[in-house]
């Protein structure tokens, strides 16, 4: 496969915290080398921004970067850059010796997707960043957006074949302000090199004479929205004999030209000159030694579609105290990994970086924590992750919609919770079907007791499943037997089978069950009422239990029949649900899922109760059992992200 990063306002070879470069010059170039690593040629097309460029350099990673004539061959202001766009484009030729086009931010999407669909070529979408709204506060201190930078994210966001978004909070700005079709949003977050950014492991250094062990740090482009005016103004407020030093690396693009001399006479008005030095900008090995000795990480931005450098703290075993805006809600496990703070006023920083001043031991804690995580979130799965949404754009047929089926509500979460939600948050439409109320299962013992076996149990189960489903972002959701899951004008109610067991290892149907229980439905008509419910849904994937029902429930046995008939009715592909992995056509390590689906779970407190591990559950008979988050799928799985 060959793919053409597009990146027309900024190079992949610039030193991160100068001029305009920063996260997003670290993202691109860390996933181009990791697909090319996969397998994957990569080429980048950028603006030439000095006379003495090449046409076409090889960067000593082996990325093939071209230079592009667009306006006067000089560094220019980002605010400028898009007066020059046609030029870009015009210069930048044909497409067609490539598979697709990503591109990176919104200038160059502009650029990219006519000369894409000349070539009749997928075009991808990634922004980076997203304009502040006309009314927000962020624009203080800011120059003011482009005239066409607004209506240019529109059209990348409409025209692009698939958008790849860095965070669920980057996702959910450009559906609801740039109107992007829900189903053409996919979540790919960052990774971290967690080879360059490691612990200290006890070492100490730090990067200048004048700078004290146990320094703070703060990094980016100097510029209002990175807000290190509040770290700075945190910093004074502590008191003299536990300040620390803070270290600021990067430097301010031309847009900013006097910004960073406001920050150094603030420095010299708050009489902090003898604990706060300013580094220029670093290359990554210099940046990555600055990073792991510091021991808190500062990010306060006013807004970040992800905050990468956050991430790259974690990997280094630093605690990162952000602020909770945008992205960074989701690159900082709260209290775990780092504290957020949820405003930007420099007492309530002052108060929150005191706190983790004054307990090393939480701080050693969190290091540890933010590591683990960070070695779960590596170059080498974003760009598997990435190949699938290729694949999937290139694809004509690819999967948008997924309808699991389930027997009994709390088997959605329990057999599938992970997976659901990991669908949903890239982009993926995902649809539930239960086909009973579970009204045959036992109750928790304690409160709720009394439900049992009462009309109100149903009612209780209902909302249990609503709140369950809420939690994972489910909300397409309805019962077999009622509308849209029925396919005669009235409706009917499939009821739980409940279960015993007949034989060694060979369940059946409950003493109670009867005539309207799953199992003794007729075949034909449960099968047409699912089939509706695919149907009604625009159903791609239909995703149920293994032909065992996992673990022999007899109602789920007849699910994974009545789902893999009606699949077949409907002429779409079946995928059975294993926790197997030598089985599994495809399998899924979601452990990040983890505290979202003990959180759905909780809703279903009539059937199981979990444990503050949100690891470990008991069932309403007492068994004890584990929280799944792994999981694969058999049969015929087309590709998912």
């Amino acid at each position: 496969m060959r793919v053409a990063f597009i990146s027309l306002h900024t190079s992949p070879a610039e030193r991160a915290g100068t001029a305009d470069a920063g996260g997003m010059n670290v993202l691109i170039r860390a996933l181009a080398i990791a697909l090319r690593q996969a397998g994957i040629d990569v080429e980048f097309f950028t603006r030439r921004s000095s006379p003495g460029q090449p046409a076409t350099h090889v960067l000593e990673d082996g990325i093939v970067l071209h230079h592009v004539d667009a306006g006067p061959p000089r560094p220019l202001p980002k605010s400028q850059i898009d007066q020059h766009i046609d030029e870009f484009r015009a210069n930048l030729g044909s497409l067609d010796r490539f598979d697709l086009v990503h591109s990176h931010h919104w200038m160059s999407g502009v650029a990219a997707i006519p000369l894409a669909r000349e070539a009749g070529i997928p075009h991808l979408m990634t922004f980076h960043s997203v304009a502040a709204h006309p009314n927000s506060s962020l624009r203080d201190g800011e120059p003011a957006e482009s005239p066409a930078r607004l209506d240019g994210e529109i059209y990348c966001a409409t025209q692009s074949d698939l958008i790849l978004a860095v965070s669920r909070h980057e996702a959910a700005v450009v559906i609801g302000r740039c109107q992007a079709d829900p189903e053409q949003v996919m979540i790919v977050r960052p990774g971290v090199d967690t080879e360059l950014f490691h612990p200290a492991d006890g070492e100490v250094w730090t990067p200048d004479p004048r700078v004290a062990p146990g320094y703070l740090l703060f990094a980016a482009r100097l510029q209002p929205l990175k807000a290190p005016d509040v770290a700075i103004r945190a910093l004074a407020l502590l008191p003299e004999a536990e300040r620390p030093h803070l270290v600021v690396v990067g430097q301010a693009s031309a847009d900013f030209a006097d910004y960073e001399a406001e920050l150094h006479r603030l420095v010299a008005d708050l009489d902090l000159t003898s604990v706060v030095t300013f580094l220029p900008g670093q290359d990554r090995e210099s940046f990555a030694r600055i990073m792991r000795h510091a021991s808190i990480m500062l990010v306060p931005s006013h807004s970040e579609t992800f905050g990468l450098v956050a991430l790259e703290a974690s990997s280094s075993g630093v605690p990162t105290l952000a602020a909770a805006a945008g992205g960074l809600t989701e690159a900082i496990c709260n209290g775990h990994t780092g504290d957020l703070v949820p405003t930007h006023d420099p007492r309530d920083w002052a108060e929150a970086l005191l706190r983790l001043l004054r307990d090393p031991e939480r701080r050693a804690r969190m290091a540890v924590t933010a590591r683990e995580r960070a070695e779960t979130m590596t170059w080498a799965h974003v760009a598997d992750r990435t190949l699938q949404a290729y694949r999937r754009a290139i694809a004509n047929g690819a999967v948008k919609h997924v309808t699991f089926i389930h027997a009994h509500p709390d088997d959605e979460t329990l057999a599938s919770g992970a997976l659901i939600a990991h669908l949903v948050d890239e982009g993926l439409k995902v649809s539930v079907l239960t086909c009973t109320r579970g009204e045959m299962g036992a109750v928790v013992p304690g409160p709720l007791s009394h439900l049992a076996g009462t009309p109100a149990l149903e009612q209780r189960r209902e909302a249990e499943l609503a709140g369950a489903l809420d939690s994972l972002g489910v909300h397409a959701h309805a019962y077999l037997g009622m509308p849209p899951a029925r396919a005669a004008d009235e409706p009917r109610r499939y009821l739980d089978s409940g279960m015993r067991w007949i034989a060694d290892g060979v369940a059946g149907p409950g003493e109670q069950a009867d005539e309207r229980s799953l199992t003794s439905a007729d075949e034909a008509e449960a099968t047409a009422d699912i089939a509706a419910f695919l149907r009604k849904m625009h159903t791609d994937l239909v995703v149920s239990y293994d032909d065992d029902g996992g673990y022999g429930h007899p109602d789920h046995v007849r699910a994974h029949h009545l789902s893999r008939a009606a699949a077949e009715e409907v002429g779409i592909p079946f995928a059975a649900l294993t926790t197997n992995r030598e089985l599994a056509a495809r399998w899924f390590d979601l452990e990040g899922y983890r505290p979202r689906v003990a959180k759905a779970l909780r809703h279903h407190r009539t059937q199981l109760t979990v444990h503050d591990d949100d690891r470990s559950i008991t069932h309403s008979g007492g068994q004890p059992d584990t929280i799944v988050t792994s999981t694969g799928l058999r049969g015929e799985v087309p590709h998912l992200p």
